[in-house]
């Protein structure tokens, strides 16, 4: 069975070509070839794979060299794949193959435990720059017809354009396109844009546009994003991949830097006889609905697809939401600076830096050193900062990279490793492998825009800050869920209030003077006449009454939110607010802090501590390629996380300052539950929120 396979791997080597009965011809991305029909097909983390009774053929996107050779990248992914078993995988040979170069191992892989065997033939393309990988896994227990399985492997073709290279940046990625480079984004003075758009929202809805649904006539810089899959990088800079101006009349001019095109939009109704919009060009639709279009506070945006690589691409009007856009990919840039680690077992911390040679971007620790890469993704949405690693003491593991409004930065590494049962059964478990940690000024979000808000002539409203218990919808998967919840809401007495605020999304108390970067108003108006009060987004108004420590609407209080005091502040406090552990009262509670999975223990000296752990696992799944391979069980992924440290807290108002020893800073609102809350529910205990969250006393420091 050695020789058959040889065979085929040497045919490949001369790169001869053939053809097969029935044969159907795929192309993806860099990547054709020739499979017999009746293929199942799937996508995993960008692997596509094609089964068929007894046989898999996998592709895997293309990924930069990065400094690597393409042998040591074939060690490193032959010795993840057959961890675990019994592999008697060699080198078969190399050759040229389309212009590229091509290495060849094969043999057989065995699973000890059910002495189930598969041979794998594992061909390593290298061109422009970039290199794949196109894997073959023969059942050698089921009775296969090795010769027909491994004929496909003569019609393999990986073709890379070079402009598909982003520098160190992994599979998927784009090069930065000619147009203008644009810096990273800088903290904005008092929160506020330093740009206007060229058509802010209220200006835009007197001009006949709504902003929810129509594509404003402006300028939107674009940023190349996820494949239909869930996958796709690009390079880690803020210069935006494309610009699009959008112009009235159902046109658009296109740029990337190398073409300069134009397209067409239309506004359409679906079947619900909502508006829509299409595009049509070089940009398209993301689904059969068209584009998804948001008004967002900073200004409008789009997701549309790029009709050339079949990527989405997210677009945002220039001014405040190309600038926030850039301060997000700021806040979550890796690889610019050194950082303080300590590994995930514990141990002494250490400094990591990153430097970049001819070698391209290298990592070193005291512990080693290695190669690394860094680039955005957008999996979900929400562009993530991610490095890469190879070699040294983070080999194999993929760090992200998370900024507070504080200024404190971390980076999570993670090793993923597939742990392989049987033939067709893998479950993924990531391991913590190292937290990395640096303090940089801060640069919190923006909130405001460069227009005052509107006056509304009114001066004798509510004033403050006020706790409601608001009856709210959740909705989770198919499930709603109806309840009760407390929400803080801000009254100016000039008629502006703000409902369900966390005042540590704004670093202070809403200033409802001002505008958001798009051009409405921060707050929202409410009318007070009387006796009678109508709140935003309500119909009529509701009678209104004042109380000792608030007012009334309707049926619904609303109490003053009073902080904590130096006397009433000291205590151990749960954050599981459902736990009923810990003593109502006694002496010293340091135990009960020991016993908390989460929590915070103040001391009347200024001290605190603080911990947290979470923990998660994904079920099982279906197997994509069902029970003709054994099992119909795809696997499962578990993962964990803790976090925590000790300092000193001071006490200014409503807000609290925590100095932790590690040298991160958190400045967080804080404020008591209100008296009633706990008389109309005894099991409440008591509480007090903390930067949003609620936390239940359970004992003294």
């Amino acid at each position: 069975m050695r020789y058959v396979q040889m065979k085929y791997v040497m045919t490949v080597l001369l790169a001869l070509l053939c053809s097969f009965a029935n044969a159907k011809t795929y192309t993806y991305g860099v990547w054709s070839f020739e499979l017999p029909d009746g293929a199942k097909e799937s996508v995993d983390g960008g692997v596509r794979a094609f089964g068929f009774p007894g046989v898999v053929y996998l592709f895997t996107p293309p990924e930069a060299l990065a400094g690597r050779t393409l042998e040591a990248i074939a060690d490193a992914t032959i010795a993840d794949l057959t961890r675990g078993f019994t592999s008697g995988v060699k080198a078969a040979g190399t050759g040229d193959l389309n212009g590229g170069k091509l290495l060849a191992y094969t043999g057989p892989v065995t699973d000890s435990k059910t002495d189930a065997g598969r041979m794998q033939s594992y061909l390593f393309f290298e061109r422009a720059g970039q290199w794949g990988l196109a894997l073959t896994m023969v059942d050698i227990t089921a009775n296969t017809d090795v010769d027909q399985a491994l004929a496909p492997l003569t019609s393999i073709k990986f073709a890379p354009s070079p402009a598909a290279v982003g520098g160190t940046a992994p599979s998927g990625a784009v090069s930065t396109p000619r147009l203008p480079a644009l810096a990273w984004a800088a903290a904005p003075a008092n929160r506020t844009a330093s740009s206007r758009p060229g058509l802010d929202f209220p200006a835009a809805r007197k001009a006949g546009f709504d902003p929810k649904t129509d594509l404003l006539p402006d300028t939107f810089d674009c940023y190349l994003g996820k494949t239909d899959d869930d996958e796709g990088w690009r390079p880690m800079t803020p210069t935006p991949d494309l610009r699009v101006a959008i112009q009235k009349g159902g046109t658009y001019a296109f740029n990337d830097g190398t073409t300069h095109s134009q397209g067409r939009w239309a506004k359409t109704l679906d079947e619900n006889k909502q508006p829509r919009t299409r595009l049509m060009g070089p940009l398209g639709n993301v689904s059969s609905l068209g584009i998804y279009i948001y008004d967002d506070d900073e200004g409008q945006s789009f997701t549309a697809s790029h009709t050339g690589s079949g990527r989405e691409v997210r677009c945002y009007q220039a001014g405040p939401r190309a600038e926030a856009v850039r301060m997000e990919l700021t806040k979550v840039r890796a690889g610019d600076g050194p950082m303080t680690c300590v590994d995930a077992g514990g141990g002494q911390p250490y400094t990591l830096n990153f430097a970049t040679s001819g070698a391209g971007l290298t990592y070193s620790t005291p512990k080693g050193k290695g190669q690394a890469r860094t680039f955005f993704s957008n999996p979900y949405g929400d562009w993530k900062g991610q490095a890469g690693f190879s070699g040294g003491p983070f080999d194999l593991g993929i760090g992200e990279m998370s900024e507070d409004e504080n200024g404190n930065r971390r980076l999570t590494i993670e090793e993923t490793t597939h742990e392989s049962r049987g033939i067709f059964y893998r479950e993924t478990n990531v391991r913590p492998v190292a937290t990395c940690r640096a303090r940089v000024q801060p640069r919190p979000r923006l909130l405001y825009g460069q227009t005052p808000a509107p006056k509304t002539g009114a001066s004798s409203g509510v004033s403050g800050l006020f706790i409601s218990n608001q009856f709210v919808t959740r909705f989770n998967g198919n499930f709603v869920n109806n309840s009760y919840e407390a929400q803080l809401s801000w009254f100016t007495p000039d008629g502006y209030t703000l409902d369900d605020i966390d005042p540590d999304d704004f670093g202070t108390l809403p200033d409802c003077t001002r505008t958001k970067p798009n051009g409405e108003p921060f707050c929202e108006r409410y009318i007070l006449k009387g006796t009678s009060l109508r709140l935003p987004d309500e119909d009529k108004a509701e009678a209104f009454k004042k109380i000792s420590d608030g007012f009334v609407v309707g049926e619904t209080e609303y109490h003053r939110a009073t902080p904590p005091t130096a006397k009433s502040l000291p205590g151990v406090y749960d954050s599981n607010t459902d736990s009923s552990s810990g003593s109502q009262g006694g002496g010293s509670q340091i135990g009960i802090y020991n016993s908390l999975s989460g929590g915070y223990r103040f001391t009347p000296d200024g001290q605190f501590s603080w911990k947290y752990s979470s923990s998660s696992r994904t079920l099982i799944s279906p197997n994509a390629f069902g029970n003709d391979f054994g099992g119909g069980v795809m696997g499962g992924s578990s993962s964990s996380f803790s976090d925590g440290g000790e300092g000193r807290y001071t006490l200014d108002g409503h807000w609290l300052s925590l100095n932790l020893t590690d040298g991160r800073k958190f400045r967080r609102f804080v404020y008591t539950q209100p008296a009633s809350f706990l008389k109309d529910d005894p099991t409440l205990g008591q509480r007090l929120n903390l930067g949003g969250s609620w936390l239940k006393w359970v004992g003294k420091p």
